[in-house]
């Protein structure tokens, strides 16, 4: 680690700035609130703030205004002037040191230091915010885990109910094939304390005006329709930049209302597939109403102009093979608008849970994926971000990553918990949507 930060320090140059190499503008310009209801300095770190006792900062015992000059912010802007790294900072510093763009590089056309008392206190509130509305949602996705939907976690127990050696079997494999297992049955409901809901709604209405709402899913969270709708009666809807992550399964009629009064929106679709692959992967969703609401925000920001859809595909591997139709279907669906009013954020391959990711499948499935997507490149090139990612996603699939005694482990993973979960749910099996990949792992593991 201090060589890599030592390789930091030397490759990232000032850009004209009075600034430190290490500076970025989240502890001064941002506050995060994870689901759980902490504060954190931004979505890339785990480190939650703390006080001087070492508690967590949390949205029910303290209000933004206090946190955002609590010693722990203090702090890291004291420390950021100075030119130190902060341990809450190392997955960015990591990245960079490898060559990598990081959540730090985008942030830091802003610049607050000016603004920094000697104490590292600032009277100037920040402007932006990622609300994170608890794990409340209405779908178990195949990578999700309970601490970011509430009922992934509740399914796994309902299994384990009847069959106590799988549940035993999923906290041993932890990160492998539930992410976080520590708590199946986790509940974040802090934004429905009423006297934190009240002051929330209240500082994002009076300060906040790029506001960034995640769950679980927002739509299907009462709360967060009391927000709009308060900051629209307050007459502050009109400075505000939201963006909405759904898995767009959800839409409320009030979004007529709301959408066009803001200053800008982008829907954040996630989106992994078309037809049964989405389906299957984002269960219970279904595909045409998933469309049907894609329409809808499509049409609000045709007839007022204020409005993005971005697509985030989770790519792993029960989509892997339909990524180049999913892409098409994208670039289709924006009607000639993309990279405007439509484009894509990025295509995040899935790490965890590990058996999600699909260097995990056998080298002759991956490399007939990749020979398949390949003769789309061509398609792709005239769309300079899709192409990119599109480019290395085949480069990945045809890298030999895992050693063979890891990649067995892997596949039998996949297969053990999918079985389970699809006998379970009574729903269409991974074995029929992808005989060939069923097929393969087959003969891998004898």
């Amino acid at each position: 680690m201090n060589k890599m930060r030592t390789v930091y320090r030397l490759a990232i140059t000032r850009v004209g700035w009075p600034m430190p190499k290490t500076y970025c503008a989240f502890p001064f310009t941002h506050q995060y609130v994870h689901m759980s209801g902490s504060v954190r300095l931004c979505c890339a770190t785990m480190e939650n703030a703390t006080d001087k006792r070492g508690n967590r900062i949390h949205m029910n015992n303290d209000s933004l205004q206090k946190t955002w000059n609590s010693d722990y912010m203090k702090q890291a802007r004291l420390k950021m002037k100075n030119g130190e790294v902060l341990e809450a900072c190392t997955k960015c510093v990591d990245q960079e040191a490898r060559g990598y763009k990081s959540m730090r590089n985008p942030s830091n056309k802003e610049e607050n230091l000016e603004k920094v008392n000697a104490d590292g206190s600032m009277e100037v509130m920040p402007h932006s915010m990622e609300l994170h509305f608890g794990n409340v949602c209405n779908l178990k996705c195949k990578m999700c885990s309970q601490d970011y939907s509430n009922q992934i976690g509740k399914e796994i127990l309902q299994i384990g109910k009847k069959d106590k050696d799988f549940l035993d079997w999923v906290y041993k494999q932890s990160g492998n094939v539930n992410n976080w297992t520590n708590n199946l049955s986790v509940e974040y409901t802090w934004f429905q304390n009423e006297k934190t809901k009240s002051r929330l709604i209240e500082y994002v209405s009076k300060h906040i005006t790029e506001l960034t709402v995640i769950g679980g899913e927002p739509t299907v969270i009462p709360e967060f329709y009391e927000l709009l709708d308060y900051c629209y009666k307050n007459n502050t809807l009109k400075d505000k930049v939201i963006t909405i992550v759904t898995n767009l399964t959800n839409t409320n009629p009030k979004m007529t209302q709301w959408l066009p009064k803001m200053k800008s929106w982008t829907i954040w679709a996630s989106l992994d597939g078309i037809g049964d692959t989405t389906e299957y992967i984002r269960y219970p969703s279904n595909f045409n109403k998933v469309a049907e609401n894609l329409t809808y925000y499509k049409k609000l920001l045709t007839e007022h102009g204020n409005g993005k859809i971005t697509f985030s595909p989770a790519v792993q591997l029960l989509n892997i093979h339909q990524l180049d139709e999913m892409l098409k279907w994208f670039i289709d669906f924006s009607d000639g608008a993309w990279g405007d009013t439509f484009n894509i954020s990025w295509m995040a391959q899935v790490w965890y849970p590990r058996i999600c990711n699909y260097d995990t499948a056998p080298r002759e499935y991956r490399l007939m994926v990749a020979d398949k997507l390949e003769k789309s490149v061509e398609y792709f090139k005239k769309y300079d971000r899709i192409s990119l990612f599109y480019n290395a996603q085949i480069k990945n699939l045809r890298a030999d990553q895992l050693d063979r005694f890891t990649e067995v482990n892997l596949q039998k993973m996949f297969i053990r918990y999918n079985d389970t979960q699809d006998k379970h749910r009574k729903s269409n099996t991974w074995r029929v949507l992808l005989p060939y990949l069923e097929e393969t792992l087959t003969n891998s593991i004898k």
